[in-house]
């Protein structure tokens, strides 16, 4: 077991600092709101699968690992936790079309949200309070203090699937149009990511319930940190596709489709900028316009090329 957690912990780190590579060179070639957050995000989980690994190494140590330096790293991972979930909820805020929001009146999602973190933060503090020793782990703490260490901990693990299973059915719901298709493809991917793994907390609660002896103690958090990786680097995989990346794939209309498809300078100067992966508003910023004389341009663009999305516009126009 203990060569397949190293094999493991080799994996998520190589293809982690990958998907971190891959997220910040599509932050350069591609302007977006959502790259910051999504940045931190998957940052976030490789420092905290760090935390992990040091935790393992002390405890590999001659004496082992002293209550206090366990009760200072859970407390630090309840802490990254929270920032996970404090990032998703900006993502999920910055990534809806913006006429779905409604000013001063949480969504479903930030509601989901801020109970996570506050289940996680009571973990952190009963850690504080009674200490590793006397908590022996939180669950040990509820039990002795509030007599329901297993409804505490579903408690727990279901608030996190049904946070998961909305981040999921958001992403994979009616994104920003502003946003260039390359971001709304990857949201995508994590909204699946999240979908497949929104269950996984549960399904571990069920199997070490049980105690089965033909049921070994599996973690799908594995898989599921190890997955969020592949999506990250799938980013990387989309620079390189045609229409898709933020990489210019034309300098300008070529002379021939423009006067067979009779466009205007400003609708092939747009093309230009789209293939650039830029998004309305920016598009709007670079020519001095409104974003809503942009999106008339590419309605026009649109209808002459007969294209249904950006990606089908600029392959048609390369010919």
């Amino acid at each position: 077991m203990q060569h397949v957690l190293i094999i493991f912990y080799i994996l998520f780190f190589a293809t982690g600092f990958m998907g971190i590579a891959a997220l910040t060179l599509l932050k350069v070639r591609v302007q977006s709101r959502l790259m910051g957050p999504l940045l931190v995000f998957q940052s976030l989980f490789v420092v905290g699968m760090g935390l992990i690994v040091v935790y393992f190494y002390l405890a590999a140590l001659p004496g082992g690992v002293s209550g206090t330096t366990v009760a200072v790293l859970r407390v630090v991972l309840a802490l990254l936790n929270s920032a996970i979930w404090v990032t998703g909820g900006v993502l999920v805020h910055r990534m809806v079309p913006p006429r779905t929001r409604q000013r001063f009146r949480p969504t479903v999602m930030e509601v989901l949200a801020s109970l996570v973190i506050l289940w996680t933060l009571t973990n952190a503090a009963l850690i504080v309070v009674f200490g590793h020793d006397a908590a022996g782990g939180t669950a040990r703490v509820a039990d002795e203090r509030f007599g329901a260490a297993q409804i505490w901990a579903l408690a727990g693990h279901v608030i996190v699937a049904l946070a998961l299973a909305k981040f999921g059915l958001t992403a994979r719901g009616p994104l920003n149009p502003d946003e260039p298709e390359t971001i709304r493809s990857l949201i995508r991917g994590y909204g699946l990511w999240a979908l497949v793994f929104a269950p996984a907390g549960l399904i571990e609660f069920a199997v070490e319930s049980a105690r089965l002896p033909w049921l070994p103690t599996i973690s799908l958090d594995h898989l599921l940190y190890l997955s969020l990786n592949l999506v990250s680097m799938s980013a990387a995989i989309r620079l390189f596709k045609p229409g898709e990346s933020g990489t210019p794939m034309m300098d300008a209309v070529p002379a021939e489709r423009r006067r067979m498809l009779n466009l205007s300078a400003r609708e092939a100067e747009i093309a230009v900028l789209i293939a650039r992966g830029m998004a309305n508003k920016q598009i709007a910023a670079e020519l001095g316009i409104s974003p809503a004389t942009v999106r008339t341009h590419i309605y026009n663009l649109y209808q002459k090329v007969g294209a249904g999305s950006r990606v089908e516009l600029l392959n048609r126009l390369r010919g």
